[in-house]
């Protein structure tokens, strides 16, 4: 559009000298000064604008789109006939980024939402940054950028796992003697060294446990219930490790959380108590969060999607090979997988930290299911979970 501008400058030109006048010079002298004026405006127009995504977090469906509003404010009496505001979007799992132009005018004393539609799809976060805007006169003669602070101009999609509905049964694991991290509120059971609830006497109660004094002071039988206590008897790995610093392809990484998720659903949904562990890059190396209800639930699982797809130096086996004491911990550690090796294997046998090991190997070259010994070998994809874990005896 320069071209165009130096073109009608030189026109001006040639009309004010072949055709003397006030016309002629007054045109003459508005096309010369057109971008004194113009380019004034612009300036004073940047300093006063403001671009920037409405939130810093969106939380989106798979494979739909999904709304991301970019407010832009303009205070002043002056209008931009044109502004492009570059977006670059990227995944946090495969570093693959990619960018799109946004072509709009901005209107005086006004606040305008542009909504664009990004859809992702698969699991994890998407980053959003504005990193460039351009605003432009009418002829596109002026040209100014645009710097905005990196908080404003930065925002996230996160997509979660879809529900996926299990029918896995779930063993009792209290006959191990593993831990207990207390006593149900809403379940009676037999453990005597705490009480769970009293009441009067029933045909068939347990002689053994009247309450005796209580009995005394209100001239009834009254019979103690004992607490069911609460073991955490199963853990949940989400191993997102790749060797030799590789990438996790987005299909693995679904298939993984898929799986974690669905699990974790399931107990939690039959309020049974358990823990779900992944390597991160906290000081400690990796992230633990107990799940005992629904509630719990929803805060593990927005923690693990967005905490879990960063590059790795260890897998979850050698983290758990490392926190083990040779002591049984747990009575099922399930690791959903998409690297696993036979080292990773001899790691979890050898690190005694269960009495069974299941692997879900989400890798491209897995193998078929099998048991040995204690472990039980399952390779699965993203859309084969809820057929491969229905069969699981948790």
């Amino acid at each position: 559009m320069i071209f165009i501008y130096i073109l009608v400058l030189l026109i001006s030109l040639l009309f004010y000298i072949q055709f003397e006048g006030s016309f002629s010079f007054y045109l003459f002298v508005f096309v010369a000064s057109y971008p004194v004026i113009f380019g004034f405006i612009s300036f004073y127009v940047r300093s006063k604008l403001n671009i920037k995504f409405e939130s810093a977090d969106v939380r989106a469906t798979k494979g739909q789109k999904t709304p991301v509003k970019i407010l832009i404010s303009n205070p002043t009496p002056f209008p931009i006939p044109n502004c492009d505001i570059t977006v670059r979007y990227c995944s946090e799992i495969n570093d693959q980024a990619e960018k799109f132009k946004i072509h709009t005018p901005i209107f005086p004393k006004n606040t305008q939402e542009l909504t664009v539609g990004v859809s992702y799809c698969h699991y994890g976060s998407v980053s959003l940054k504005i990193t460039k805007i351009k605003i432009f006169d009418m002829l596109r003669v002026i040209r100014l950028k645009k710097k905005l602070p990196p908080v404003s101009s930065e925002s996230r999609i996160t997509v979660f796992p879809d529900h996926i509905p299990l029918e896995s049964s779930i063993n009792d694991y209290s006959e191990l003697g593993l831990e207990a991290y207390g006593y149900s509120k809403v379940k009676k059971g037999d453990d005597p060294s705490e009480v769970f609830d009293i009441h009067e006497y029933n045909e068939g109660d347990k002689i053994s446990r009247i309450h005796w004094k209580l009995s005394a002071k209100q001239d009834e039988m009254m019979v103690k219930d004992y607490s069911l206590p609460i073991m955490n008897g199963v853990l949940i790995a989400v191993d997102t490790h790749c060797p030799d610093g590789e990438k996790l392809e987005p299909d693995n990484y679904d298939a993984i959380l898929d799986a974690a998720s669905a699990l974790s659903f399931h107990l939690a949904e039959n309020e049974i108590m358990h823990t779900v562990i992944w390597n991160s890059d906290s000081p400690d190396g990796y992230r633990e969060e107990k799940v005992s209800d629904i509630d719990d639930y929803m805060v593990m699982i927005v923690k693990l999607v967005m905490k879990s797809s960063g590059s790795l130096n260890s897998s979850v086996s050698e983290t758990l090979a490392s926190m083990s004491e040779g002591e049984y911990k747990y009575a099922h550690i399930i690791l959903c997988t998409a690297s696993f090796s036979e080292k990773d294997r001899q790691l979890l046998v050898d690190s005694g930290y269960s009495y069974r090991y299941t692997v879900l190997d989400a890798s491209a070259n897995a193998g078929s299911d099998h048991t040995d010994g204690d472990l039980t070998y399952i390779s699965i994809t993203a859309g084969s979970i809820s057929e491969k874990l229905d069969e699981l005896n948790i």
